[in-house]
């Protein structure tokens, strides 16, 4: 694949891997904290050293990425994926919790209604992209 981007957003590129890029749970730290600053206060992140996280540290951004979640407002019942979803790549449940935490992102501040309009529909057809990039490489192949 080729580097996705949350152009409007998040302005930070996806690794080709997608998948490790979810279960090491950084891409959705940097989320959390996106829609709500410092919810996730410390992010365990690969180095050009110790490029692959280990499973403890994966584990611990996962668990502090839904911890941030649930004190933003995610709704624990249907909505709040598990770790085990994430760390197990059920992209369905992931996909669900971040839905409902993109949806609680505060609206962008712009000074007419016209550059309001075209950074929604950035952010929009960002979001959308990544979240079927998601669903692609997490779906069961046939």
């Amino acid at each position: 694949w080729t580097h996705l981007r949350f152009v409007s957003r998040l302005k930070v590129s996806l690794p080709s891997d997608l998948g490790s890029a979810l279960t090491d749970g950084v891409v959705l730290c940097h989320l959390a904290n996106h829609v709500r600053p410092r919810s996730v206060p410390s992010i365990h992140v690969p180095s050009p050293a110790v490029p692959k996280l280990t499973m403890a540290k994966c584990r611990r951004n996962v668990e502090n990425f839904l911890e941030a979640c649930r004190r933003i407002g995610v709704p624990q019942v249907d909505r709040l994926c598990s770790v085990g979803d994430i760390l197990e790549g059920n992209g369905g449940r992931v996909y669900a919790t971040v839905g409902v935490l993109l949806s609680m992102a505060p609206p962008l501040v712009c000074l007419s209604p016209q550059v309001q309009l075209a950074g929604f529909a950035l952010f929009y057809l960002s979001v959308m992209s990544v979240l079927c990039a998601i669903y692609v490489h997490l779906a069961p192949h046939v």
